[in-house]
């Protein structure tokens, strides 16, 4: 049961909703699996956003990379849209896809190091 200072679950899925531009899918799916997530939900992404030392921008854009980077289809378009409508330019949001794209590629190398290791070994 909610406390009285945390709004019910529909009034939270408004306020995403306004937010988001359309209703946030995901989280009303949940709310009739698991309501009392919900305001959780909304608590992180405040406390997210109420943190001091990354800028408002920069935490849109490390949400869409990382988005992109594990392969999130709606989260990717969810977190670009809430980017815009916050302020982030479209190149902003492309410099930050192409990032994801760098460092992700680059893990190739990193996670093949015992791979390379047993081939350089074979190689003498």
């Amino acid at each position: 049961m909610p406390d009285k200072q945390t709004p019910p679950v529909e009034q939270i899925l408004k306020m995403m909703a306004e937010n988001l531009g359309e209703e946030p899918t995901p989280m009303v799916l949940m709310s009739k699996l698991v309501p009392e997530w919900i305001p959780r939900q909304a608590q992180e992404r405040k406390f997210i956003f109420d943190l001091p030392n990354i800028p408002e921008k920069y935490k849109h854009l490390i949400m869409v990379a990382v988005a992109a980077a594990v392969n999130s289809h709606l989260c990717t378009e969810t977190f670009i849209k809430l980017a815009q409508r916050a302020g982030v330019s479209k190149e902003e949001i492309g410099e930050a896809l192409l990032a994801a794209r760098f460092a992700l590629a680059s893990t190739i190398f990193a996670t093949a190091v015992e791979g390379m290791e047993y081939l350089s070994e074979q190689a003498k």
